[in-house]
């Protein structure tokens, strides 16, 4: 008798940080993450609400939740405030964190809470990003 081999995806709690102007970017990563072509289905965990103390206290919940925040920026995420925020918070819990580029061929300026504290930055490759999540 035989049995066959199951494979599972792994499933990743992943809280996205992004610019509103980016959700192109977060939307197409949500996307990638499906593919059979990688052993990688997460949880999404962002909050798509206006920036208030509510905001701020579904966030952080939302945030200890997962075990990763994955930044992704482009050309003004830098400057918004939700984001350093967000990403503040993800270190103050204590969580994995790290950025990507959306534009690959792009050099946007990193969010300052990734350059403080020694983020790995990646250009966006879906494999590259898979990669780095299964470090964790």
């Amino acid at each position: 008798m035989s049995y066959g081999t199951v494979f599972q995806k792994s499933k990743k709690r992943v809280f996205i940080s992004f610019h509103m102007d980016d959700l192109h970017a977060k939307t197409l990563l949500c996307e990638q993450a499906k593919s059979d072509k990688f052993d990688l289905e997460f949880v999404n965990y962002s909050v798509n609400e206006p920036f208030d103390e509510k905001w701020k206290t579904n966030c952080k919940e939302r945030i200890n939740q997962t075990s990763v925040t994955i930044c992704l920026f482009g050309e003004n995420t830098y400057k918004r405030e939700a984001v350093l925020w967000e990403l503040n918070t993800a270190y103050s819990l204590d969580k994995k964190v790290f950025g990507v580029r959306i534009y690959k061929d792009e050099n946007h300026i990193v969010p300052a809470p990734l350059r403080e504290n020694g983020a790995s930055i990646l250009k966006w490759n879906i494999s590259d990003i898979v990669a780095e999540l299964n470090k964790l």
